[in-house]
């Protein structure tokens, strides 16, 4: 019987020590690494942020005919961070007839739900202070370069 605690024992110990290092190991690969992102430092970046209503009320009045691309997005979600590089290059590419801006919806949920964001990324095209189309989900570059010659003021409109 003693033989069998002992056994037990190394056993337990055995266990616990696999799910530290489990933890542990989760714990690295699942945290806020925000500093290995491959995202463009805001000096760099040619897409803005909305942080306010206020401010998302001004770029709406004064956007006359220009296209805006809002990206609603939380830090939490892998895709949406790849969808900021493939904006970021759309952005340098496009910036004479596109502005482009970032919402987090986690910080601004009555703007997401004004758009009916219903998942991330969401990608909004809005012209003339009108969503004209939306995309859920990662799409391919060439996707949204699409719909920006379609609705760009040198597009159709």
């Amino acid at each position: 019987m003693t033989e069998n605690i002992e056994s037990n024992t190394r056993l337990m110990r055995f266990f616990m020590r696999v799910v530290m290092v489990f933890s542990f190991l989760v714990m690295v690969s699942c945290g806020n690494d925000t500093g290995n992102q491959p995202q463009a430092s805001a000096k760099e970046s040619v897409i803005g942020s909305i942080n306010s209503l206020e401010q998302f009320n001004k770029i709406m009045e004064t956007s006359k005919e220009r296209l805006l691309v809002l990206d609603f997005y939380a830090d939490w979600c892998p895709p949406c961070k790849d969808l900021f590089l493939i904006l970021e290059k759309i952005g340098k590419e496009n910036r004479d007839i596109v502005t482009i801006y970032k919402i987090n919806i986690d910080r601004h949920s009555e703007l997401a739900s004004s758009f009916r964001v219903t998942g991330i990324p969401h990608v909004a095209f809005v012209k003339n202070k009108e969503n004209v189309l939306s995309l859920t989900g990662l799409y391919p570059k060439n996707m949204y370069l699409k719909v920006i010659q379609q609705y760009s003021e040198n597009g159709k409109s």
